[in-house]
């Protein structure tokens, strides 16, 4: 096998390149707007540098210091838009979530009905923030959400105005917020996302048992942009998120079980991954609405929906 051959195969393979698209990583930053391209051509200098103690591999995040990072609560109760109903569980809901990240050595920061400008501005303020003592960010958001037809973007709503989802995270990406690049930011978003009905499927245990199948390293490493991310929702998408005032829940269904056991679990150091779990089983399989029986919302089921980009188990 001859040397020339060997060299042009190792050509042929250098690059690495899209799914489905015939040039390398350089052109990775087409269809995506004016933001990427600005982010690729500072990066042709050299990317962004954060620091961490944490090795590449490392299956846990740190999360050893006192307060643990900031927990930011927005709660939205009245709006100006007539069309959206006051939500009167919003100061209730605020001062369980309040005590749970309490309970969690979190530093909990509480907004409430904040307009549109407000709440960009505040995030941004933290975002800019010396988070080099901390380990963490939490952010709970509640209010009314909705999705826009045209495009299927999801919206939620301040107190004058509705703003992108991703507002709430976007000043947090690893480049933008070097103090956090490494280490978790978790979102929990009680919004509806949609009108679509789930009445749910009913199961049963069979009389006899039928099985059922079916089919260390010390070194610099990098990270993408949006690494260390945990978006979790009140519900699926396209389905909304219920309140309720029966069995013990005096407000939003999903804030009440997520502040129980993050509450009851503060203090046996248990993984998040398991609590986020019981929680997603517990809003599932404990719920089901109660509304006039001529509402298509009648004996409707809720299911919570994450999003994860974290690197590593999360312990308390």
């Amino acid at each position: 096998m001859s040397s020339a051959g060997d060299a042009a195969r190792a050509e042929a393979q250098r690059a690495d390149g899209r799914d489905g698209g015939n040039k390398g990583t350089a052109s990775t930053t087409e269809n995506r707007g004016k933001r990427a391209e600005e982010y690729a051509q500072n990066a042709i200098c050299g990317r962004p540098t954060a620091h961490t103690v944490v090795d590449g591999l490392s299956e846990r995040y740190p999360m050893s210091r006192r307060p643990r990072g900031a927990a930011l609560i927005f709660a939205h109760s009245e709006f100006e838009d007539k069309a959206l109903k006051p939500r009167p569980s919003a100061a209730h809901d605020a001062e369980i979530a309040r005590a749970a990240f309490e309970a969690l050595d979190f530093q909990p920061e509480v907004f409430f009905d904040l307009t549109k400008d407000e709440l960009v501005r505040k995030l941004r303020e933290v975002s800019q923030r010396d988070h080099s003592g901390c380990d963490a960010l939490a952010v709970v958001f509640m209010s009314h959400g909705e999705v826009k037809a045209r495009n299927n973007m999801e919206l939620v709503c301040a107190k004058d105005d509705r703003l992108p989802t991703k507002e709430l995270w976007i000043n947090f990406t690893a480049e933008r917020c070097p103090g956090l690049a490494g280490k978790p930011k978790l979102y929990f978003i009680q919004a509806c996302r949609g009108p679509e009905v789930d009445k749910g499927v009913s199961m049963t245990r069979p009389a006899f048992g039928i099985p059922v199948q079916t089919d260390s390293i010390q070194e610099d490493y990098v990270i993408p942009l949006h690494a260390d991310q945990l978006d979790m929702w009140a519900s699926y998408p396209g389905f909304p998120a219920f309140t309720s005032e029966r069995k013990g829940i005096q407000g939003s269904v999903f804030i009440h079980f997520l502040a129980e056991n993050l509450k009851n679990c503060a203090s046996t150091s248990p993984r998040l991954s398991s609590i986020l779990l019981k929680v997603t089983r517990e809003v599932a399989v404990l719920y089901e609405s109660e509304i006039d029986s001529q509402n298509p919302y009648h004996k409707n089921k809720q299911v919570p929906y994450i999003h994860s980009t974290l690197l590593r188990e999360i312990y308390f």
